[in-house]
């Protein structure tokens, strides 16, 4: 259902926009399986990336890596997702989509992710968009690129990016964009991967954020802190420990009732595809949006995991259906 008071021609496309089904893997048969073969099992190859460091107004600095178009073709700005990089599968299968189809791409990278350790004591968290606002409201006209501009994000990729959507200057530029299995309400997120194989996920987050800690710990000066991450077993712990200290949120009940992209929502006025599998092991159905409503296109598959939509033959569903979903407007 799509919600009355649109433009005519946004009504139109929103309206047309019909995806083919989706055929989930029968040999992949729960969205864990889902997730962890795309994220590490499904063969891509890494696109010929061209990395450029950006310096940022607060003298900060992040990595964008590149793949180059033909003059005049659309620019598809990708966000990842926690401690993602252009190197995620995700972003190699949108990437090379982007190189088949002669498009510009490009991964722009958090704080401190991409292998590139940024020079303040901040990383990222999911209402942080002021990087994304500097490159897409400043750094692209500055360099020249007129173009249209896609705009997508990924898990946490696409909490950044609703924010901007809701907060920034996106109507001058993005024609439209995509949040692929983004967590809306992280409260909500939080509590769901508190339990059962779920919280091996946030293991892996907690080694890498551990990793990045240590090297940052001069700057953050905070020797408590790498002993409460190292004993973190949910996100509530690890964003008691650091999320929510580092960047000023009194604990994680206070970053999370602020930076949950669910606030946002209906201030988006471009058109925005939600996708996302009901079986997903990071995001709650019951927090998904269930119906289409304003700009936001709700796409919800029974089966797909968390970034997975793997079909019958091993393949992305995923990145037909979002570039269909983009070229529709």
């Amino acid at each position: 259902m799509v919600a009355l008071g649109l433009p005519r021609a946004i009504f139109n496309s929103m309206r047309n926009f019909q995806p083919s089904p989706f055929q989930a893997a029968t040999w992949l048969p729960n969205g864990h399986f889902q997730s962890i073969f795309a994220s590490l099992v499904m063969p891509v190859k890494i696109p010929n990336y061209r990395r450029e460091i950006l310096d940022l107004p607060d003298g900060d600095i992040i990595a964008a890596d590149w793949v180059d178009g033909d003059q005049e073709a659309p620019v598809v700005v990708l966000i990842h997702g926690m401690e993602g990089s252009s190197h995620s599968r995700y972003a190699r299968l949108l990437m090379n989509e982007c190189v088949k189809r002669r498009w510009h791409g490009v991964v722009l990278h958090m704080r401190s992710c991409g292998g590139l350790i940024n020079k303040h004591k901040q990383f990222y968290h999911a209402g942080w968009y002021e990087d994304v606002k500097y490159f897409l409201d400043e750094r692209l006209p500055h360099s020249g690129m007129t173009e249209p501009v896609f705009l997508l994000g990924i898990s946490l990729g696409g909490s950044q990016i609703a924010h901007y959507l809701a907060k920034g200057n996106s109507l001058e530029r993005v024609k439209a964009a995509a949040l692929i299995s983004s967590p809306l309400d992280l409260g909500a997120s939080a509590d769901f991967m508190s339990n059962g194989f779920s919280r091996n996920y946030v293991i892996k987050f907690r080694k890498t954020l551990l990793e990045k800690y240590h090297l940052k710990a001069e700057l953050i000066d905070d020797s408590s802190m790498a002993l409460k991450l190292a004993k973190a077993k949910t996100f509530w712990e690890l964003d008691n420990a650091a999320t929510a200290p580092i960047h000023g949120f009194r604990d994680a009940a206070h970053y999370y009732a602020e930076m949950s992209a669910k606030n946002c929502l209906k201030d988006i006025h471009v058109p925005t595809l939600y996708l996302a599998s009901r079986d997903d092991p990071f995001v709650p159905e019951a927090s998904m949006p269930q119906m289409s409503e304003g700009f936001l296109t709700s796409l919800l598959t029974e089966k797909g995991g968390h970034v997975g939509f793997v079909n019958q033959y091993g393949k992305s569903w995923m990145v037909p259906t979002i570039f269909k979903f983009l070229t529709d407007y």
